[in-house]
């Protein structure tokens, strides 16, 4: 839908006392809460444990590699319409929808955690690995239903305030987990050696320590989640008569032929994908390349028979799984394009590299950290006074000028600033062992972070529609991850060859494309009216 600029309506801006009052409402203190559950598990499987990988002698290409434990994050769009729609007859009766789906994804995360601290990376990393990915399904799953949560907590004006605050807890969880866990594992250690580092300096029983600290520390979110009312549903009873009528129209019209190809093509594919991933861990940008190219060309001949019209008959006793299925999978995602159309483009393009300097940059900064020569005490003081200082203040700066300003406006400030930040990092590695110069880089990235994060959360909230809240939000997330985490992979064979200070520019300059889209974005967003709030 269209509008004419002059037939546009300018909002007012609220007044600074009304902005800010909103951080002391229940639901944003919860949200605050609930954020730092949510941002414990991510460097605990992915920067914490690239640190003490390294540390244990594991060297920077195979580090990289067990980055993609990571794309759990970037696949949970698969599993988010069960998330969504699908009860748990125990904790849903118990507690809810949402708040059911919140407890059982954070047991798996402790668990996962308990099971990561009693493995040791040097007697093998096949159990480690497991474990991490159980707390990445579990974390992925957490989030799912907590962005659901979120949107659901609170009206469309409020989203900005609700977004600051997980992102405060969001980063203060990652402090924890990145530089509490470094200062537990160090004070954890028995007699270190002072001069000694690297290999010669890792201790497995001091990072047991500190992960079964982590594990406890997921107890935030468990009673949080205990305590929380559960949101207003969506009225399920017309949910239930439009499940109802879409199931009348599949037994009496059947499905279209495209549809059924797609859905029987989606599973394999998705099994084809993860087995040759496994099976060739160096998965090649050509391979990618050939991949997304059979995939078009998929595209294009459901395409062509969706045009054609034909349809196929529905048995009976499949009737209701395929309605669920249309209602679950093809709805929320159709409602999105429905509503954009081939702006959509646009806007997947933004959502899938926004973050991209920042998360294939991140993959490498603790064995950085380590190879030049600072130790746990060092990076995890570092982080938990100025990291957490400029965290909350970026993202404080970030939810208060995306109510004011605009998030648009904020996120264009948010990619300058992430994107600068890395060259920072480049100018510290020409400095070595240097500890102001850590302190002032980390300040300036936790800060550009803060504020980035703010806005673009902000911003995908505002592109959902309610009815639809954990499905298109978790694609919004997942496509946020898929292609960073991807190509994080690959940050210890571009560090081995080419060097730290090579690497952190070239991750600078992949933001660059980054403003553009943004730009582009802005125009949208002041032409297209979005009803992602109905």
């Amino acid at each position: 839908m269209s509008a004419s600029p002059a037939e546009t309506p300018t909002p007012t801006s609220p007044p600074w006392r009304d902005a800010l009052k909103v951080y002391l409402e229940p639901a944003t203190l919860r949200m605050l809460a609930l954020g730092f559950s949510a941002g414990l598990p991510l460097l605990l499987v992915l920067g914490t444990l690239s640190f003490r990988l390294r540390e244990a002698g594991i060297d920077r290409t195979t580090i990289g590699y067990l980055s993609w434990v990571g794309l759990a994050y970037g696949f949970k769009w698969v599993w988010a319409p069960l998330v969504d729609r699908l009860p748990l007859p125990p904790l849903t009766t118990l507690l809810g929808r949402r708040r059911g789906w919140l407890l059982l994804a954070q047991c798996m995360v402790i668990a996962g955690l308990a099971g990561m601290a009693v493995n040791d990376p040097r007697h093998g990393l096949t159990p480690l690995v497991w474990c991490a990915l159980l707390v990445a399904f579990g974390s992925a799953t957490q989030d799912i239903a907590l962005d659901a949560f979120r949107i659901e907590s609170a009206e469309a004006r409020k989203q900005a305030a609700l977004a600051a605050a997980y992102q405060t807890g969001y980063r203060l969880a990652m402090i924890w987990a990145g530089a509490g866990v470094l200062w537990v594992a160090a004070w954890a250690e028995v007699a270190p050696a002072a001069a000694a580092t690297g290999a010669a300096a890792y201790q497995n029983g001091a990072w047991k320590t500190a992960y079964l600290v982590m594990a406890a520390s997921m107890a935030i979110g468990v009673v949080t989640v205990l305590l929380s009312p559960e949101p207003v549903p969506v009225d399920r009873s017309k949910q239930a008569a439009a499940s109802l009528l879409v199931r009348e129209q599949v037994l009496s019209t059947g499905i279209s032929l495209w549809g059924a190809l797609l859905t029987v093509a989606v599973l394999p594919a998705l099994g084809i994908l993860v087995e040759f991933s496994l099976s060739d861990a160096r998965l090649t940008l050509i391979g990618l390349a050939q991949v997304l190219a059979v995939l078009l060309l998929f595209g294009l001949g459901l395409r062509g028979l969706a045009r054609l019209g034909w349809r196929v008959p529905v048995p009976p006793f499949l009737a209701s799984l395929v309605a669920w299925f249309i209602q679950a999978f093809y709805q929320p995602f159709a409602d999105f394009f429905r509503r954009y159309m081939w702006q959509a483009v646009l806007i997947l393009a933004l959502i899938a590299i926004y973050r991209i300097s920042d998360v294939v940059m991140g993959i490498m900064a603790n064995p950085f950290y380590v190879d030049m020569g600072f130790t746990k005490s060092e990076v995890a003081s570092v982080s938990k006074i100025y990291g957490v200082v400029m965290t909350v203040a970026g993202t404080f700066i970030g939810g208060v000028l995306s109510t004011r300003l605009g998030v648009m406006r904020v996120l264009m400030l948010g990619a300058v600033l992430s994107a600068a930040s890395n060259l920072l990092f480049a100018w510290l590695a020409t400095r070595g062992h240097d500890l102001t110069a850590l302190i002032a880089v980390v300040s300036a990235d936790n800060l550009a972070g803060g504020i980035a994060s703010a806005a673009f959360i902000a911003y995908l909230s505002s592109l959902t529609n309610i009815s639809y809240s954990a499905t298109q939000y978790a694609l919004f997330s997942s496509l946020m991850l898929l292609l960073p985490k991807f190509l994080a992979g690959y940050s210890g064979a571009f560090v081995d060859a080419y060097g730290y200070s090579s690497f952190f520019v070239g991750t600078a300059l992949l933001g660059a494309p980054v403003l553009l889209l943004v730009a582009l974005a802005s125009r949208l967003t002041a032409t297209t009216s979005p009803q992602g709030r109905q």
